[in-house]
């Protein structure tokens, strides 16, 4: 148990940079054209309504992302699996849900739809991730379902870093010196 405990400490106060090895199986996603910026080069109306919509949908799926890695990590140092009967959960899916439904009316121009892909990309990932809090079980040994969990939030995490377009006001949080930047 020590042993345990002390490995999962190493690994919270190890940190990563967002683009280390550790971060996520594969390559990560490629980097894509905002809105605003293909908006300024086509000159596309289009492009800018694609932008106002899709922002809302970018702000629910940083949350949902933010919230996956802080009850993961909350299951973790308490060693329950009760966090998959917490409001907190319930409120991130509802939140994923809601993301689910924005991004299904969310239409791109062609120019646009490697960005769409990547915010599609993001909430499939951290579905899976929310998926994966119902297999966590009372004193059980739950490593395998929190590797789980970690490796889809970094994804959805790299998809959504992926999608980042600061001017048009889809920007992440900023989690490179963080304790939990790498979630293990």
């Amino acid at each position: 148990m020590t042993l345990q405990r002390h490995t999962l400490f190493d690994r919270l106060t190890t940190v990563h940079r967002p683009d280390c090895a550790l971060f996520a199986d594969g390559p990560l996603p490629a980097q894509v054209m905002g809105p605003d910026d293909l908006a300024l080069r086509l000159g596309s109306e289009t492009s800018g309504r694609y932008a106002d919509a899709c922002r809302p949908v970018f702000e629910d799926l940083r949350r949902v992302v933010g919230q996956l890695a802080g009850l993961m990590i909350l299951a973790q140092l308490t060693a329950s699996s009760d966090v998959s009967s917490l409001a907190e959960l319930e409120s991130c899916r509802q939140r994923w849900t809601a993301a689910g439904e924005r991004i299904a009316a969310l239409t791109a121009p062609d120019a646009l739809a490697p960005h769409r892909e990547q915010i599609v990309a993001a909430h499939a990932f951290s579905g899976l991730a929310l998926g994966t809090f119902s297999e966590l079980r009372p004193r059980g040994d739950n490593e395998a379902a929190f590797d789980v969990i970690s490796r889809h939030v970094r994804r959805a995490y790299a998809h959504l870093s992926a999608a980042t377009a600061e001017k048009a006001g889809l920007a992440m949080v900023d989690l490179s010196h963080a304790c939990c930047s790498c979630g293990r």
